[in-house]
């Protein structure tokens, strides 16, 4: 939960690959003015990965978009929709270690882990 006067950030997974910002911006835009949407893409294909952050100014309007949004069909595909500072996933393990790495290197080096 956010504290009143912070502006929240959700994550959005699930995404058709075709799904763009402007898609983005209509769907969650009714649920309070927005900061920023940043739509995650391959830095070689330059095409989605998939998932996308909303930045919201309220915190009342990450809930609401949450609560909203969450398993709705966008573009045809099902979307996770939950706050990004606290994941589903946030349980960690190997797995996640290893994908945190693999982030790690390939913001820094500009290369893929692969």
């Amino acid at each position: 939960m956010l504290k009143e006067g912070q502006h929240g950030k959700l994550f959005i997974g699930g995404l058709n690959i075709q799904t763009n910002e402007m898609v983005l911006e209509a769907a969650f835009g009714k649920f309070g003015p927005m900061r920023i949407v940043v739509l995650m893409k391959d830095r070689g294909t330059k095409k989605s990965r998939g998932f996308a952050f909303i930045t919201f100014e309220s915190p009342e309007d990450v809930e609401a978009a949450t609560k909203a949004m969450n398993g709705k069909f966008l573009d045809g595909k099902a979307i996770k929709v939950e706050q990004a500072n606290n994941p589903s996933f946030a349980s960690g393990g190997v797995g996640r270690e290893r994908d945190i790495e693999r982030g790690i290197y390939e913001l820094f080096s500009g290369k893929s882990f692969f």
